[in-house]
C-alpha cells in the first residue's frame, strides 16, 4: 500500500477516496477512527492517510496533480427586474430622510437594509 495524501480530518480523506474510486482506483482511508476519538491525535499520528495499491500509485498521483477539484461558481447577485450586477446597499431610506428634513430640523433615519439596482433603480 502506498500513501498518496494525508489530511487532518477524516471527511477530507473520504472525499479524496470517493474521487479516486470514481475513476476506478480502489483507495482506503487509514487512521480515521483514531482521529475521530480525539482530533488532537491527528498531528501525533501524522493525520488521516489515503492509501492505494502500489500498482495504482502512479495513476493516483497523476490524478492528484491534474485534478483541480470542484471549480468555484461565482454567484454574483443580480437585479430581479433587469438582471444587472451593478447593485448598492441601502441601510436606510434616503427618500424618507429627505422628506423628514422638510418637516423637522433633523432627518429621521429608520434603519431598513435594502438593495438597489443602479441601472433601473429597482429596490428590494
Amino acid at each position: 500500500m502506498k500513501t498518496i495524501a494525508t489530511f487532518s480530518k477524516p471527511e477530507e480523506a473520504h472525499l479524496l477516496r470517493t474521487r479516486l474510486e470514481a475513476v476506478g482506483i480502489q483507495a482506503f482511508v487509514q487512521d480515521e477512527f483514531m482521529v475521530q476519538m480525539d482530533l488532537l491525535y491527528s498531528n501525533a499520528i501524522g493525520g488521516v492517510r489515503v492509501q492505494v495499491a502500489d500498482e495504482d500509485g502512479e495513476e493516483a498521483a497523476l490524478l492528484l496533480r491534474e485534478d483541480r477539484g470542484v471549480e468555484e461558481v461565482q454567484c454574483d447577485p443580480r437585479c430581479p427586474k433587469c438582471g444587472s450586477t451593478a447593485l448598492e446597499s441601502e441601510s436606510y431610506s434616503k427618500r424618507f430622510a429627505f422628506l423628514s428634513v422638510l418637516l423637522l430640523p433633523f432627518p429621521l433615519i429608520i434603519p431598513r437594509p435594502r438593495i438597489r439596482c443602479t441601472h433601473c433603480l429597482h429596490t428590494w
